[in-house]
């Protein structure tokens, strides 16, 4: 069954790096706050680009309003465990006494996954904690997660946890977070790639650890980078016969052939990608002109919304 997504209340994205994802995390956002959706865009300790997409400054730890109901922020080991010490202690003045030692600083920093527990906590605690008064201050809330290697651990780490210690409140804290992201109803997890052999056997791998290891249901992947072909079939041949003396003319019906040859490559890993991996795909185009520009991350959230809606889940 597919899901719908914008029902959501946390939705990851990740995969190989160099795929799109934080496009692809960005454009699904933006969908999400045209819908009326207050939407939170959330990186983990990240090198910035989504500042840039939205022609603002970098994004850092405070969060930045977007545009209309859409908001982001970068989140910092730093920042969450000093956001989560003052919501556990309350009073900033036992925060600095306690989180600024620098003895406590270097006992926290040599807890293996600590790091990667505060980040996941800090989205944890925006999708389902956090409120303004009464009601819940965000309707979604889009983690643009790590590529794969460190976003596996950054969603392992919950297990991890509960493996070793049998209470107290990281045990507590940590199973909440699995349940979280073992949930369907609340959680969904993406996984971005193009249609190439090494990001599919990535993609594969990834879908495949997820699940089997982790419990996480892998809901769509999102075919980054698409070609479409702007020849029929009776030109592609008239290509192949073509020749020119002018060279000029010549360098144009090689390139049109290449951009053949890699639209029928691309025909060709798509079929592997549904082979391999079991998931309802949705298709994003290659832009020449760049993805990384407000114009396209606004058609790309278009094609998303459009994609989604034909699945027949989504409303």
């Amino acid at each position: 069954m597919k899901s719908d997504l914008y029902k959501r209340r946390l939705v990851l994205f990740t995969g190989k790096g160099g795929v799109g994802k934080t496009t692809v995390a960005s454009a699904f956002a933006l969908s999400c706050a045209k819908r009326g959706m207050k939407t939170l865009l959330m990186q983990v300790n990240a090198k910035d680009r989504i500042g840039a997409i939205f022609n603002q400054d970098p994004i850092g730890e405070e969060m930045v309003e977007l545009g209309p109901n859409l908001y982001c922020v970068n989140s910092t080991p730093a920042s969450a465990m000093r956001e989560y010490a003052l919501m556990t202690l309350k009073i900033k003045i036992i925060y600095r006494a306690v989180f600024e030692n620098k003895i406590v600083q270097s006992f926290l920093n040599a807890i293996p996954g600590i790091s990667e527990l505060v980040l996941l906590g800090k989205a944890y605690y925006h999708a389902a904690v956090e409120k303004r008064g009464k009601k819940r201050r965000w309707d979604i809330v889009v983690l643009d997660a790590p590529a794969t290697g460190h976003g596996i651990f950054l969603l392992k780490i919950p297990s991890v946890v509960t493996s070793i210690i049998e209470s107290g409140h990281m045990f507590e804290e940590a199973e909440r977070m699995k349940a979280m992201l073992e949930d369907p109803e609340f959680t969904s997890v993406n996984i971005v790639t193009l249609l190439e052999d090494l990001p599919i056997n990535e993609s594969k791998m990834l879908s495949e650890t997820l699940q089997e290891e982790l419990n996480i249901a892998v809901d769509y992947i999102f075919a980054n980078k698409v070609l479409s072909n702007p020849f029929t079939e009776e030109e592609e041949n008239t290509l192949h016969r073509l020749e020119d003396s002018d060279t000029l003319l010549d360098s144009l019906f090689q390139s049109a052939r290449f951009h053949g040859a890699r639209v029928a490559s691309q025909k060709k890993y798509a079929d592997i990608l549904k082979e391999k991996i079991d998931c309802f795909t949705i298709e994003i185009p290659y832009f020449f002109d760049g993805a990384d520009r407000a114009e396209q991350i606004e058609k790309i959230s278009k094609i998303i919304s459009t994609q989604l809606n034909q699945t027949g889940e989504v409303e």
